[in-house]
């Protein structure tokens, strides 16, 4: 006589729905709870631009000013013609306004031409130093 094995599978077991449903109702609680932590915002803070002028509009609006140095070593304040001495006596003046309108910020922006000299750049860079202004940028000319 040959014995059976007790451990035979008849067929697939199928598709098992039980666990499914459990993970399905997990899920769906945790998007539950999710859901209720939701912020409505009611309201945005934000501020419409008017034709009224503001009080403080004028605080906000830098002092801008443009130097210009050529390949002569010449610079130009503005257009105007100036040499380092003058310079720096006018950006000290600059400074004096600043501070007196409330910190308004100077904005510097330095030109110069590409075979521009270094000394004349740096006596430029000193007298703003010199008067305790920080806010620089450098243009440069388009090369064809």
């Amino acid at each position: 006589m040959r014995k059976k094995k007790h451990a035979e599978l008849d067929g697939d077991v199928g598709f098992q729905i039980a666990p499914m449903l459990d993970v399905i109702f997990v899920i769906m609680l945790f998007f539950m709870s999710l859901a209720t932590d939701k912020v409505v915002e009611t309201q945005l803070k934000m501020t419409l631009p008017s034709t009224e002028p503001s009080v403080d509009s004028t605080q906000d609006t830098p002092m801008e000013e443009t130097i210009a140095i050529d390949a002569e070593g010449n610079i130009t304040h503005n257009e105007e013609p100036v040499n380092a001495n003058e310079l720096k006596a006018t950006f000290k003046s600059l400074k004096d306004q600043s501070t007196a309108e409330g910190d308004t910020p100077i904005i510097v922006t330095i030109s110069a031409a590409s075979d521009a000299k270094w000394d004349v750049i740096a006596s430029v860079m000193n007298a703003m130093q010199a008067a305790k202004i920080t806010n620089v940028s450098f243009s440069v000319e388009d090369e064809f």
